[in-house]
């Protein structure tokens, strides 16, 4: 019932039943829905399954601190209330998929539902498109998105990228027909819908993908991966991905991304410990920040910014040690495939998280779950996933460094 109600939650979390059926609105449902998922799930506690001892649980309990204490240390009390169950929100989606996505086929389970969740609404997209129907929420200036947290063209895409990802765990060798119906023929309904997206950030996702897929590969080395996705890029941006729009700095609608990175550096400047408080980049620019680093650094400070990479850091460097493991059995095979996915899913994700908002969205959170769970099952056979803090600490730290760097030298780029 835990599982059922989980999954449930998640799909109603990006329909969003109040918006498609406004009369549910005052019910909270997928709240309530949470709330329920959780009592069962403690009831049905077990410490040694899934993901909760975990550094990756223990990292996002501090992140989760960071941005109650982001708006606290402003003297906000009410606000940092609700700073605190609005992401609490999305804690409770984490630790709902770390507890019941407990072995492999409920990993596949939780991968699965999403694709089909990216498909169904990939296909009222198409009709949206080409009928009219349902158009008025559907569509914006020509562009197909999603409901509520989707409602967004780019985000729209990202979240179909994810489903497009996942749809590697239905792929089987020597079943021709097999993979023509349940990946191939999905997977191009996924992909022309990204089309209609018009999100040019998508085309950097579809080739972050197609690298990681490639490289996973036996016989296939990371230079003939960086080839086939260069030819990949070429091949998007000819046919007009991203509505054929430049992909340049100096383009409109680019630059006043790259001005929003600037002010994020300068909320950054001005407040470099605690930030300027979790959801407030907006009141001090028109803009959302367009970058999911340039949010958190700004919002949340050095102190939440650190964390939050730290989070990401162990987790790839963990799905990196497991990617390594040979399959010796069909079971560690299983084990493998969801491990290539869970890791093409975060990796496009991040990708995509270059050019969104999207810090504190729920879909990051289950790929991370699932990466934990992962984690945790071969911790006891091979403990280095588990990075030791003297090793992690220090990486991370550079990596915050690096990337604020590296968004300041873009705003310089601007300039020129």
């Amino acid at each position: 019932m835990a599982l059922f109600l989980t999954l449930l939650s998640i799909a109603l979390g990006y329909f969003s039943p109040a918006e498609v059926v406004p009369t549910l609105a005052p019910y909270h449902l997928q709240q309530f829905i949470i709330g329920l998922a959780v009592l069962i799930s403690l009831f049905a506690f077990n410490p040694y399954r899934g993901g909760m001892k975990t550094q990756q649980t223990a990292l996002l309990l501090v992140f989760w601190f960071a941005v109650v204490i982001s708006v606290l240390s402003r003297g906000w009390l009410r606000a940092s209330l609700t700073a605190f169950l609005d992401f609490g929100l999305v804690v409770c989606i984490y630790f709902l998929v770390s507890l019941n996505a407990f072995s492999v086929p409920r990993i596949k389970t939780f991968c699965r539902v999403i694709s089909l969740c990216a498909m169904v609404m990939a296909i009222e997209a198409i009709l949206a498109y080409y009928t009219g129907f349902q158009a008025e929420k559907l569509m914006i200036l020509d562009r197909v998105r999603g409901y509520g947290v989707l409602n967004d063209p780019n985000d729209f895409a990202q979240f179909l990228l994810i489903g497009l990802a996942f749809l590697g765990l239905s792929w089987k060798k020597y079943s021709l027909l097999g993979n023509l119906v349940t990946v191939v023929l999905p997977a191009s309904v996924l992909i022309f819908t990204i089309y209609l997206t018009g999100s040019r950030g998508a085309i950097f996702g579809l080739v972050t993908l197609v690298f990681v897929a490639v490289s996973t590969r036996k016989g296939k080395g990371k230079g003939k991966a960086f080839l086939i996705a260069g030819v990949v890029f070429a091949l998007l941006v000819v046919g007009k991905f991203g509505g054929g729009r430049d992909i340049s700095v100096h383009e409109g609608s680019a630059g006043g991304r790259v001005m929003a990175w600037g002010s994020g550096i300068s909320q950054l400047r001005t407040n470099p410990l605690f930030g300027v408080g979790f959801r407030q980049f907006e009141e001090y620019n028109d803009l959302t920040a367009h970058n999911s680093f340039v949010l958190c650094f700004a919002e949340l400070g050095s102190f939440g910014y650190f964390f939050w990479l730290a989070l990401l850091f162990t987790t790839a460097t963990g799905l990196e040690v497991l990617a390594k493991i040979p399959a010796k059995t069909r079971e560690d095979a299983d084990f493998s495939k969801c491990v290539t996915v869970v890791r093409a899913a975060l990796y496009t994700f991040l990708a995509t998280s270059w050019f969104l908002s999207r810090t504190y969205h729920e879909t990051l959170y289950i790929i991370l779950a699932l990466a934990a769970v992962l984690i945790s099952m071969r911790r006891n056979e091979i403990p280095s996933p588990i990075m030791p803090a003297v090793r992690w600490v220090p990486i991370t730290f550079v990596l915050m460094v690096t990337s604020v760097l590296v968004i300041y030298g873009t705003i310089r780029l601007r300039a020129f």
